[in-house]
């Protein structure tokens, strides 16, 4: 009931991952990144810290065949999951459980890995493997998006609504260019998503200014004087006396 996709941008060094379900809050549970180290994906009664093994062997420069098998090795239950992993090198590997009932798949294409279980069709992750892929100019994110777009297109699981689905992308310094989540849609989660990245389009630079140099970063003056003025009509001036030093701070409208 989860198709996903975790791919690389040999450009920039990050790793992302695009999934979604009919299940609620996914994004939480079943990826995992490192920035210039590789993705790693759990799914299919999935346990999370299956996921937590298998990024910390990637960011340790684990060939992603290797990381599969160790993973595999930790647990008794490995039969009811479905993982996969994308390395440094962009090499994919993919192990499907043998107690899944339904149609199952995976596509490896340059520096991705398409995964998918309870599915509608087995060339679901072949057609996400095909989007992301098409144009290797675009960002990392929006190549995600239109595969995770190509998987619900071409049919994605056998039963809907998807209710769920997310986006990540590393960043440096440990910050993500995205994390973004859609944990409960009445509608689609995947055009939900769709709606957030494009709603949040531009916000990835003062994201991380806000991080790193956050005396760069002007306050809205709407935000400013709305504070100055409850400050007043509460008479916390003493406690709060930003009205008495308002040269400290740069103001933008």
């Amino acid at each position: 009931m989860t198709f996903s996709i975790i791919g690389r941008c040999e450009r920039t060094g990050c790793y992302g991952a695009a999934i979604t379900t009919s299940d609620l809050a996914v994004g939480s549970r079943c990826v995992r990144l490192s920035h210039g180290r590789g993705a790693m994906l759990s799914q299919h009664r999935t346990d999370s810290r299956l996921g937590d093994l298998g990024i910390s062997l990637l960011a340790k420069g684990t060939a992603a065949d290797a990381v599969v098998s160790e993973v595999c090795a930790s647990t008794a239950d490995i039969e009811w999951r479905q993982i996969g992993a994308l390395d440094s090198d962009g090499r994919a590997a993919a192990y499907h459980g043998r107690r899944m009932y339904s149609i199952y798949a995976h596509t490896v294409g340059r520096n991705c890995l398409a995964l998918g279980n309870i599915l509608a069709n087995p060339l679901v992750p072949q057609k996400m493997a095909d989007a992301f892929t098409r144009d290797p100019s675009l960002p990392l994110a929006e190549r995600l998006m239109k595969a995770l777009e190509a998987g619900r297109d071409s049919g994605g699981e056998i039963l809907g609504p998807l209710r769920s689905a997310a986006l990540r992308v590393t960043g440096e310094h440990g910050i993500d260019t995205y994390d973004l989540r859609i944990d409960v849609s009445n509608t689609d989660a995947v055009a939900d998503l769709r709606a957030l990245y494009e709603a949040y389009q531009g916000r990835e630079d003062t994201i991380r200014r806000v991080a790193l140099e956050p005396e760069t970063m002007p306050i809205m003056r709407n935000l400013f004087e709305a504070s100055i003025e409850r400050i007043s009509e509460l008479g916390l001036e003493d406690r709060f006396p930003t009205a008495r030093h308002r040269d400290s701070w740069t103001v933008k409208d």
